[in-house]
């Protein structure tokens, strides 16, 4: 059962209309699938959905040699090993690279071992996870906020109890917006709001503090990811809790946030911090600092799933009312074909997604079925 062939897929999915959030705006969906197949045939999926084509050349000429022919249940020893391929560049595209093939082998493993991936991860403590839909987002050509309480109407009645929104826009126009979605959701709802990156700490003060009354859980990226400095002013100030570490490649960057207790919430990436060899060492963390984690989701269906599996796993952290109760799986409410390659993932009547029993990641993948959005393919062997 070793390794006998890795294929890529760079995926590319055009959207029916242009959307984002104050940072920037896109009119596709893009991701790289990971195959990588053992000798019997079993095949496990992972994904590099930031820089696909870089992550592809990486994987192509740096570590693909390094699996071929080797044992997938091995993934520890893979994973050095392919750290060690990346030298001096453990970040970007190469820890990238990394993460799609470490999920790829995960899913493997369990597929051969006939477990669930939760399984494989030391054994689910959940079979439901709370789901927050991910949205809405900006629209150009207009006020971006024009059809959030439509978008959110909408997440409502699908079943959705707890919602995270896009802001960053203007102060006042952000407040009045998180303000009427929680008059819209009423005081049961769950509602966390995300900056994505859009202000400088004293802009995120002002704003944050306008919209008081929204009672949000958390909130996301309120300056730059790496802004220590920014996070630390803003956490005596803010009731909501300070989420984030999305564009984190590694547990040892969320240390110092950590130390200095001015990120309440961690949200590394699956498909960005190492896959998740990478991310349990921040489920460590969070254990130790008494932290929840809900790992970023964005991408495809496979990084979807890793986190619904990797969720599934991590202990209900509550310290503080500040905190409120977790774990929580991001679910991306606006149009992604690339969520949709086996069927949208099914939302259940309280607002949950149930971890599969399957093998591996709990769902079946078929090239054929994504045939029309291929914009390149290749194929490793030995």
């Amino acid at each position: 059962m070793t390794i006998a062939a890795i294929r890529l897929f760079h995926l590319v999915a055009p959207l029916p209309e242009v959307i984002g959030n104050a940072l920037v705006f896109f009119d596709r969906r893009e991701t790289l699938l990971v195959q990588v197949l053992d000798t019997e045939g079993r095949s496990g999926w992972g994904e590099c959905w930031q820089g696909p084509a870089a992550a592809r050349a990486i994987i192509e000429t740096r570590l693909a040699p390094l699996l071929l022919g080797q044992d997938a249940q091995h993934i520890g020893r893979h994973w050095h090993a392919m750290l060690d391929a990346a030298g001096t560049d453990r970040g970007g595209p190469a820890l990238i690279a990394v993460s799609g093939l470490d999920i790829a082998l995960h899913d493997l493993a369990a597929r051969q071992q006939g477990v669930p991936l939760s399984t494989l991860l030391g054994g689910r403590i959940r079979d439901r996870i709370p789901a927050y839909a991910s949205g809405p987002f900006f629209k150009p050509g207009g006020h971006p906020y024009r059809d959030f309480e439509r978008d959110a109407e909408k997440y409502l009645r699908a079943g959705f109890r707890a919602i995270k929104l896009r802001s960053g826009f203007d102060p006042a126009d952000d407040a009045a917006m998180a303000l009427s979605i929680r008059r819209l959701m009423g005081t049961d709802g769950t509602l966390m709001l995300d900056f994505n990156q859009s202000y400088a700490p004293r802009a995120a003060l002002a704003a944050a503090r306008r919209m008081e009354e929204a009672n949000l859980l958390w909130i996301e990226e309120p300056t730059i990811p790496d802004d220590l400095a920014g996070y630390r002013m803003l956490a005596p100030h803010l009731t909501p809790s300070l989420a984030g570490g999305e564009t984190f490649g590694s547990a040892a960057a969320f240390l110092p946030f950590l130390e200095a207790g001015c990120m309440d919430v961690l949200q590394p990436d699956i498909a960005i911090c190492g896959g998740l060899t990478g991310t349990k060492r921040v489920a460590m963390l969070g254990e130790i600092f008494e932290r929840p984690v809900v790992p970023h989701v964005w991408g495809g269906i496979v990084n979807f799933q890793a986190a619904l599996h990797l969720t599934a796993t991590l202990p209900a952290i509550r310290s503080g009312a500040k905190l409120g109760s977790y774990p929580f799986l991001e679910f991306d409410a606006g149009p992604n074909p690339l969520l949709d390659l086996c069927g949208r993932p099914q939302l259940d009547a309280d607002g949950t997604v149930s971890v599969p029993d399957a093998p591996g990641l709990g769902i079946d993948i078929d090239p054929a079925k994504f045939a029309n959005l291929v914009a390149s393919h290749s194929n490793i062997e030995q």
